[in-house]
């Protein structure tokens, strides 16, 4: 059982990321730190649509692949996927895939600097951010999104409240501004609470008020928010 000088990393994301994450963290920090796991949200796939033929797919997450492969999408396609461990996922799948190395910024620069003729579409969750479909068209290219996936809300589990109220230090990484949005929502007791995020728009997404708690990772990417993970164990 973990005293009150063991810190803790509480994971809020999606039960499959979290999982990978928090085995990178043990990889890391061993016994030294207590991991909790408490998804607030849970991800739904849905139907594929049909496809054009010779499509390229983009995909500003790992979700958006599994609903590709889930509902039996063509192997060969290029797909242009937001970070590594999409593009990853996305060569499982059977497509050919390249990596903008984790930001829609450099994935919209990475589609406009090899000009593909194919029409592109994007595969997305309900719950989406920034216009990639809309900025694509703008520079003159033939693309589509469709919403292939859910991502439901859950509450804060009661075993991460008692955890965040108690006395022990708190390192609560967040990987999307709607995950900063969800715990940002929940979260009463600071005092001993850091929040890691992985981008500035995440921090944006937290309360004005808990601003002070957050820091940003180098890069966008599962390695730099281990790193700031660990600035926040030996601050």
């Amino acid at each position: 059982m973990p005293d009150n000088a063991t810190p803790a990393i509480l994971l809020t994301r999606p039960e499959a990321q979290a999982e990978r994450f928090a085995a990178s963290c043990r990889e890391r920090f061993g016994d030294a730190v207590e991991i909790v796991l408490a998804p607030m949200q849970r991800v739904v796939l849905g139907p594929l649509p049909e496809l054009p033929e010779k499509a390229a797919m983009i995909f500003t997450s790992e979700n958006g692949v599994r609903a590709y492969a889930a509902g039996g999408g063509a192997a060969g396609r290029m797909a242009y996927c937001v970070g590594d461990r999409t593009a990853d996922a996305a060569r499982a799948a059977g497509l050919v895939a390249r990596s903008a190395g984790g930001a829609t910024g450099e994935l919209l620069d990475l589609i406009r600097s090899e000009a593909p003729k194919a029409p592109l579409v994007h595969l997305h969750g309900r719950h989406v951010r920034g216009n990639v479909v809309g900025a694509l068209v703008d520079a003159g290219f033939a693309a589509q999104g469709f919403t292939v996936y859910d991502q439901q809300d859950l509450s804060l589990s009661h075993a991460a409240r008692a955890l965040l109220s108690g006395p022990r230090r708190v390192i609560a990484p967040l990987f999307s501004p709607r995950s900063a949005a969800l715990l940002g929502a929940e979260l009463v007791e600071t005092a001993n609470v850091a929040l890691p995020c992985i981008s500035a728009a995440t921090r944006d997404a937290l309360p004005p008020a808990l601003h002070g708690l957050a820091s940003i990772a180098e890069t966008p990417t599962g390695a730099a928010m281990l790193n700031a993970v660990a600035r926040q164990l030996c601050p």
